[in-house]
């Protein structure tokens, strides 16, 4: 166990807390607060809009808030959640120290300013290209750039969780297999390494052929790929949601039921 890593211990649970990866999850979770905030408030924009007694924005402004609402909503608030969830099930359930915490606050920096570069250049107005972002549909480079910073600082999360389970086997922070939070848990980070992967596959290029540098981009294509990523990133969320409901429950449940069930870090 490294002698630089500090611990407390939860008087609820027990559990051995990893002070570096209790930082990291209420950065993530707060941060995946304040994006739900603001999407919603652009939901609530896009709301106000669609109903015809009210009829708030123009056709620009309401495509402007559109756009904002889907990404904060679909993609930036739930992988900031969902990162904070891969910390919590792997460092405080495995009741281990987190592997390599500085890589991890990178990831999270990486994604604090993608998503705030890519609200920010939507607001600017010259991208509302809705999330979607299908071709021909154009929009300013800081779009795409704002979007692959966030899926690599989210790619870095995920290798940080892998690491950790890594380190908690190799230390013998449990015993037996690891618990079924964790599981769903691993489940979803495998299926997020793909969806990065598809998304940086058709992303990449668009983003150059946003400054020039690509003459043309397939539509066909570029829905394809961009749908391995879209539809993916849903069987993420399906994961983490089965984890954290198995997470709860296995928290308010009798320690003598937990055992049985859900197999509790440390307990065999």
């Amino acid at each position: 166990m490294s002698t630089n890593t500090e611990f407390r211990t939860c008087p609820t649970t027990g559990l051995k807390v990893d002070l570096a990866a209790e930082k990291l999850i209420k950065a993530n979770a707060v941060a995946a607060v304040i994006f739900l905030a603001i999407g919603g408030l652009f939901g609530l924009l896009v709301a106000l809009t669609r109903w015809p007694e009210v009829h708030l924005l123009p056709a620009d402004w309401f495509y402007l808030a559109l756009t904002a609402h889907g990404l904060d909503v679909l993609l930036v608030w739930i992988i900031f959640f969902e990162m904070a969830v891969l910390y919590f099930a792997s460092a405080i359930l495995l009741n281990s120290r987190i592997a390599a915490p500085r890589w991890a606050w990178t990831g999270f920096a990486l994604m604090l300013v993608g998503a705030l570069m890519t609200n920010v250049v939507v607001l600017q107005g010259g991208s509302s290209v809705m999330f979607t972002s299908y071709v021909p549909l154009k929009a300013e480079p800081g779009f795409y750039l704002g979007i692959i910073l966030f899926a690599v600082g989210a790619l870095i999360g995920c290798f940080v969780f892998f690491g950790t389970l890594v380190v908690a086997r190799r230390e013998r922070t449990y015993k037996g297999s690891i618990p079924l939070v964790t599981f769903g848990a691993l489940t979803a980070a495998i299926i997020a390494v793909f969806t990065i992967a598809s998304g940086a596959i058709i992303l990449i290029p668009t983003l150059l052929w946003s400054v020039g540098l690509v003459s043309n981009i397939d539509p066909l294509l570029y829905k394809t790929i961009w749908w391995a990523m879209g539809h993916t990133s849903q069987q993420i969320n399906v994961s983490a949601h089965v984890a954290i409901s198995v997470s709860y429950t296995h928290l308010t449940l009798p320690t003598t039921c937990r055992v049985g069930r859900w197999g509790w870090a440390g307990e065999g």
